[in-house]
């Protein structure tokens, strides 16, 4: 399988394609955006308190665009989360998709992405024969903030103080 595929695309940018390393997002054409957003990038300590212990039980995929504007903001923000959380690496998938929201081996289908980033968390499946089961998923930009909205996919609440 090939990992870290890059590209240019139709507009003549290059692109990451396919299934990718976090090491790969470091490099000198994609380092700009995603290392700016990373460091500028503060969780609210308060909730990632609360979904720490909770996160790491899942399994997530991210399905992202590196010439999207909005996977320049979210994806950066997004892995410092699970940084500051202790997320463990192996549980998490990133999928690199061209402009027309495809991957290189066609992760994507299946998997109704329809906007980008998408952020899908999962529950494990423990039968082979059997996908792993969605719990919730975040698309395109959050709803109130990353953290909030992972606490609401991961308790089913509101956050309160």
């Amino acid at each position: 399988m090939i990992v870290n595929k890059k590209l240019t695309d139709s507009e003549g940018e290059t692109i990451l394609f396919g299934q990718i390393t976090r090491d790969a997002l470091k490099q000198s054409d994609f380092s700009s955006w995603y290392t700016d957003e990373y460091n500028s990038y503060v969780p609210d300590r308060n909730v990632i308190n609360k979904i720490k212990n909770k996160i790491k039980i899942y399994n997530i995929e991210i399905y992202f665009g590196t010439w999207c504007s909005d996977t320049h903001e979210q994806l950066p923000r997004f892995l410092k989360i699970l940084d500051v959380t202790n997320y463990p690496q192996r549980k998490l998938k990133l999928y690199a998709l061209n402009r027309k929201k495809e991957s290189l081996y066609g992760e994507q289908n299946q998997k109704n992405i329809v906007s980008i980033p998408t952020f899908i968390l999962y529950k494990a499946n423990h039968n082979p024969k059997r996908r792993d089961i969605e719990i919730g998923r975040i698309v395109e930009s959050p709803k109130e903030s990353l953290e909030l909205d992972l606490y609401k996919i991961l308790t089913g609440k509101e956050f309160k103080q």
